[in-house]
């Protein structure tokens, strides 16, 4: 019995690794205007369905992160305006905080799947920047997850 367990969860853990690469690969042929829409489409969504992350989003009004998938060499900006998040592709300026990583450990600490100091101390996410600001929007996002 427990081998029959053991060899669902290889299967399991190979499954994981082929949909990342396959993630990874659609990433990088999609143009990036096409992320951006995708990007926020999705995290528009999120507010909808949680009326409230709008307005706990509003207490970092005007800042800028900037999320940049190493593994893709693709990133986009979010700007945070009247408790809404606004994905931008291009700006001038310097964002408040810059976040590195896999663009599934983007994608899972966006949506709170995992909690963004594990990714941290596991190296596995870079931040950059004002780190009280960071930690804020980590706290925000982890209240409604």
């Amino acid at each position: 019995m427990d081998e029959a367990v053991n060899n669902k969860k290889a299967v399991e853990e190979r499954l994981k690794k082929t949909c990342k690469k396959a993630t990874r690969l659609l990433l990088k042929a999609t143009p990036l205007v096409f992320e951006g829409l995708a990007v926020g489409a999705v995290l528009s969504a999120m507010i909808t369905r949680n009326p409230e992350l709008g307005a706990r989003l509003g207490e970092l009004d005007g800042k800028v992160f900037f999320f940049e998938a190493t593994d893709i060499g693709r990133g986009f900006f979010l700007h945070i305006t009247d408790g809404q998040i606004k994905v931008v592709l291009h700006m001038s300026g310097a964002p408040d905080v810059t976040m590195r990583g896999d663009v599934t450990v983007l994608m899972d600490v966006l949506a709170g799947r995992v909690d963004p100091d594990t990714v941290f101390f596991s190296r596995k996410l870079e931040i950059e920047g004002d780190t009280a600001t960071a930690i804020h929007f980590k706290n925000i996002l982890a209240s409604f997850y």
